[in-house]
């Protein structure tokens, strides 16, 4: 597989070469070095460039040019508009630019194409490659590591060593004499705007040629396409609708998981059978589990989501077929807003005066009395998801149970804090959701951050057809009740319809094998990967007598718990329950792994290598 890396400075006219303890061969522009990224050099300026980009043509017309390469496209764009202009491209992508004033970094909206870590003085695109420069050490960074533990990710600017920041999908960095700087591109302003006024019937119209216009920009002009299928709605419409605007082969990709009775495979099979695809299944048995290493170095920060396992095997499925490009359905759900029967609860219990009620059971929930698969347990958790309804979802460990592991305080998710928590209306709740928590959080942070990354370590070129720059605009301006339908106590009663317009589209085109179901609860079922009690049980010695037990947790609080997990894999517990000690079972397996790799510098590439 090609490497894809930038390794920079912010010292102008420095030689990066110099910064460097490892001899690197590749494109070289002033204090830049860099592997598979395209670049412009003028007298004036410098621009590097990695990513895809939908919209050539509408570029092209906008700066006045007949033809052009991408960074000549880019460049135009920059001197035209300055930074603000790269909101015009539809795509994905990491773009620098330099000039004798300034270095300016941009990510497309969602983050998808390369990340970009920094300190004051250098930067690259992949967290493990910032060893490369001489005499930096990584250096835990407690705030990060707690958030971890919590939400199984860290949020942006913050990254798991001390004095290491990232730059967020949708945002750019400026550096300049008066130091470095970041700012958003999308604002919330921006986001709420007035809302267009369309019938359902245009609307449908109009969602249908953007869709159409968004998988033929992803095909372009390669010869087939694959498609990754689950089997709901999503992936369903992608499917369904490759043959509009496409007549070359087909090739469908689904992962399922052995032994399961809701498996999805079926559906996904019907699906792929009806539109002419040459299918291919791959089942999931719990031993993928031993790739977790290869995972935790190139995703960097500690990481774990319930789907990731399932995008590492569909992405080593589809990686040696010769695809030029793979469709996936992420985003939709985050875009048209998710969790709406919990953000109409919390709108509810706000105006009949309930919410201090839910704050101090919230309170009172934060102890061991919860932590047992019983009523308190759900009542904790579904008081969770209404009560933090602008916060990011929390599969992970209890604030408290962080402090014990720890033995230390440290400050939660930073972001929270910039997030409105008045509104005087349903929709207005619904905006700040939507666009605080779903899109900037759950999909750049989380859903598209792992599609994105796993995908790039196999050089899979995975585009996402639901969250093209043209769909985005026009689903934001939509009515709400274009996206979700029904009123606040429908919603509320789980009598409402999600993503609204994209089913009404998408819903006629599927079997109604597929259209008539009802949706499974969960959708990973992680205790698959610890099932093996013998396994389990090394992974559990691998842990407590690793350097970060010895050095940074309390090994006292980490037996108890591996304890409290073997209890639970004993009977009969609610699915949330037991998905839940799962999830935490696995932060505290990567927060090991990531402590061996990047702390010890000790990195193998199986998990087995590791617990023997």
């Amino acid at each position: 597989m090609s490497e894809t890396y930038i390794y920079g400075s912010f010292k102008s006219n420095n030689d990066i070469t110099n910064e460097l303890n490892t001899q690197i061969e590749s494109g070289e522009i002033k204090n830049l070095v860099f592997s598979n990224f395209d670049f412009i050099n003028t007298s004036n300026a410098s621009l590097v460039f990695n990513g895809v980009i939908y919209n050539k043509k509408e570029l092209l017309d906008f700066i006045g040019l007949q033809k052009g390469s991408d960074t000549e496209i880019l460049l135009e764009l920059f001197r035209k508009e300055s930074y603000r202009g790269f909101k015009r491209i539809n795509g994905k992508f990491l773009i620098i630019v330099q000039n004798d004033k300034e270095l300016i970094v941009a990510r497309d909206r969602y983050g998808q194409g390369p990340m970009f870590y920094y300190n004051d003085e250098v930067f690259t695109n992949q967290f493990w490659q910032l060893k490369n420069f001489k005499g930096f050490e990584y250096q835990p960074n407690t705030d990060a590591l707690g958030n971890y533990l919590m939400y199984s990710y860290i949020p942006s600017p913050l990254t798991s060593s001390v004095g290491v920041s990232k730059l967020h999908g949708g945002d750019v960095l400026i550096k300049n004499a008066n130091g470095i700087k970041t700012e958003s591109l999308y604002s919330f302003e921006e986001f709420t705007e007035e809302r267009i006024q369309i019938d359902e019937h245009e609307a449908l119209e109009e969602y249908d040629r953007l869709f159409k216009q968004s998988i033929k920009r992803r095909i372009g002009e390669h010869e087939t396409v694959g498609a990754l299928l689950s089997g709901g709605y999503d992936s369903g419409g992608n499917i369904c609708t490759i043959p509009d605007v496409f007549k070359g082969p087909i090739k469908s990709y689904s992962i399922g998981f052995k032994d399961n009775p809701f498996s999805e495979l079926p559906f996904a099979r019907m699906m792929a059978e009806e539109n002419g695809a040459q299918h291919n299944e791959y089942l999931m048995d719990g031993s993928e589990i031993d790739d977790l290493p290869f995972l935790v170095r190139n995703l960097g920060d500690p990481f774990s989501e319930s789907g990731w396992m399932l995008n590492n095997s569909a992405m080593k499925l589809v990686h040696d077929k010769n695809l030029p490009v793979v469709l996936g359905g992420d985003g939709s759900d985050q875009l048209f807003t998710a969790a709406l029967r919990e953000i109409a609860y919390r709108y509810k219990f706000k105006k009949k005066m309930l919410a201090p009620a839910q704050k101090i059971f919230g309170a009172i929930a934060e102890n061991s009395m919860f932590e047992n698969d019983n009523l308190l347990f759900k009542a904790r958790f579904h008081n969770d998801k209404i009560l933090n309804i602008l916060a990011p979802d929390h599969f992970g460990f209890r604030k408290y149970q962080v402090k014990e592991l720890m033995g230390t305080n440290f400050n939660p998710h930073p972001t929270l804090d910039a997030i409105p928590k008045n509104f005087s209306n349903f929709d207005e709740l619904f905006n700040t959701r939507n666009f605080f928590i779903d899109i900037k959080q759950n999909s750049t942070e989380v859903i598209l951050f792992k599609a994105s990354r796993i995908s790039q370590m196999y050089d899979v070129n995975l585009a996402f057809t639901y969250i093209d720059e043209d769909i985005i605009k026009f689903v934001k301006a939509l009515p709400r009740q274009l996206k979700a339908k029904g009123n606040v106590d429908d919603l509320a009663a789980g009598k409402g319809i999600s993503k609204y317009l994209l089913k009404a589209l998408i819903k006629p085109k599927l079997p109604e094998a597929v259209t008539s179901r009802k949706k499974q609860g969960g959708f990973s079922p992680l205790q698959i990967f610890f099932s093996n009690d013998l396994q389990r049980r090394k992974m559990y010695e691998f842990v407590l007598r690793s350097d970060i037990t010895k050095t940074y947790l309390n090994k006292k609080h980490i037996q108890k718990f591996f304890d409290a997990y073997d209890k639970s894999t004993k009977g009969e517990y609610w699915f949330w329950y037991k998905q839940t000690m799962a999830n935490r079972l696995i932060n505290i397996l990567v927060l090991s792994l990531w402590w061996e790799i990047f702390m010890n510098n000790n990195y193998k590439q199986k998990l087995s290598e590791y617990t023997g």
